[in-house]
């Protein structure tokens, strides 16, 4: 079987004429170091225009972004509102490229861009949504001591065991493969999580600087608060479908989407899980939308005959 990263350029899906693609979505970027959005035809000026609408519409500050200036790196929610933006407006310029994704997911918050690309939210319900789940989590813990890490080198039961026998109150928020996890919880049960990893063995721990313990039981309160205040958004049913990460159900209804959008808060992920059930369900051209590779780093993780690609893959535009 064929596995992972295959470093070549397309200009066309049309050079892959038996692909069967996905488009997948990340949730925060990585940064904006040569990020390679800018090869696309018209990628600066459409990322530009959907700026100034999130500017004017949610939050004016996003207007003094700039690739080589501020990036906002370090303010979570902000973080979120460009990933958005850059992803939806890489996704739309592929559209245009003729890329036809016939299954899609979202990482993490990336679910927002991936059911804006999927056309069953608007550009604008994305923006609001994100905002609203920000608040709704923030508002809904009595503190800011929480905190999420990833630990690489350990099994589930491995960390299982390490939370329970000290006690922590932390959990496993998103599995990435077998031995790769994302853990949620409590600052310093983390924390400690993270330095018992280690001391057990563990090939890498970060702290991921975050200040929300997301896809974690702690945002019950939060996501019911955010279902309430999301009533009044619409949600139309998806032109492709959008694979769940919380239980790898192909959705696709009106009704379906937005109780995702409500799980993925309080609910644990399973990355690895859902790349393997599009794999079974013919994908084998994984697109990355972002300006990041984060994703497709987990792609040697995942049996069959797939390519995972970047937008630096792509060809500059003629």
């Amino acid at each position: 079987m064929k596995t992972g990263f295959l470093n070549s350029s397309v200009n066309s899906p049309d050079c892959l004429p038996d692909s069967r693609q996905s488009f997948i979505f990340a949730a925060f970027a990585q940064g904006y170091r040569n990020h390679s959005g800018e090869n696309l035809p018209g990628f600066n000026r459409d990322f530009q225009s959907r700026l100034a609408i999130a500017a004017a519409t949610i939050d004016p500050v996003l207007s003094h972004f700039g690739f080589s200036g501020e990036t906002f790196e370090n303010d979570e929610l902000r973080t979120q509102y460009l990933t958005y933006i850059y992803s939806s407006t890489a996704a739309g310029i592929l559209r245009k490229l003729k890329f036809r994704p016939v299954l899609t997911a979202g990482y993490s918050m990336g679910i927002y861009a991936a059911l804006f690309d999927a056309g069953s939210i608007t550009f604008a319900s994305g923006l609001e949504l994100i905002q609203i789940a920000y608040q709704s989590m923030r508002d809904s813990l009595p503190h800011d001591h929480f905190s999420m890490g990833t630990i690489i080198g350990l099994s589930g039961n491995d960390l299982t065991d390490l939370i329970g026998n000290h006690n922590l109150e932390a959990s496993i928020s998103n599995r990435n493969a077998s031995h790769s996890f994302v853990v949620s919880g409590y600052r310093g049960d983390v924390r400690k999580l993270l330095e018992l990893a280690a001391a057990e063995g563990a090939l890498h721990t970060r702290d991921l600087g975050v200040s929300l313990p997301y896809h974690s039981r702690l945002l019950e309160q939060g996501s019911l608060d955010f279902a309430r205040k999301i009533r009044a958004i619409g949600f139309q049913p998806a032109a492709n479908p959008v694979v769940s990460l919380v239980d790898q159900k192909i959705l696709q209804t009106p009704e379906a989407l937005r109780n995702e959008v409500v799980r993925n808060l309080c609910c644990p992920l399973n990355w690895l899980n859902t790349q393997e059930v599009m794999v079974q369900n013919g994908v084998n051209m994984f697109v990355e939308c972002g300006p990041s590779n984060g994703l497709v780093k987990n792609s040697k993780f995942v049996e069959g005959n797939y390519r995972f690609y970047t937008l630096g893959n792509l060809p500059p535009a003629e």
